[in-house]
This record gives structure tokens, C-alpha cells and sequence, in this order.
């Protein structure tokens, strides 16, 4: 597995996100810091589809937790 270097990375009280490439595909992080939820969780995207990948947030309903 090939993974570049974070790139667009930005950081706030609330938000950390950058993007990076794995395999030749670029990926959109994002760190959630303060959620609605009160909990910190990740999500992962997928640029060139738009799909959510992966996500860590906190409520039990979320389709995409995993």
C-alpha cells in the first residue's frame, strides 16, 4: 500500500482535515473534534466517487460506522 503525505491539511477548534492518496486514490479526511454528539469521530471519503468510506461517529444509527 502506497500512501502520500497529507496535503490541503487545515485545523480549527472544531474541525482537522487534509487529504492524501492511497494507492493512486486521493482521500478526504476529516476529524470531527466537537460533534453535536459531544464526541470526537473521523470520517474518510472517497474524491473521485464522493463515497464515505469510513466513519467513527457515535450514534448508534449511523450506516456508515465501521
Amino acid at each position: 500500500m502506497q500512501i502520500g503525505p497529507r496535503t490541503n491539511e487545515s485545523e480549527n477548534s472544531v474541525h482537522h482535515h487534509w487529504t492524501r492518496e492511497i494507492n493512486g486514490i486521493r482521500f478526504h479526511f476529516v476529524h470531527v473534534k466537537v460533534s453535536r454528539l459531544k464526541q470526537p469521530y473521523m470520517g474518510v471519503t472517497r474524491m473521485d466517487t464522493g463515497a464515505l468510506v469510513r466513519c467513527s461517529c457515535p450514534r448508534p444509527d449511523c450506516p456508515f460506522t465501521g
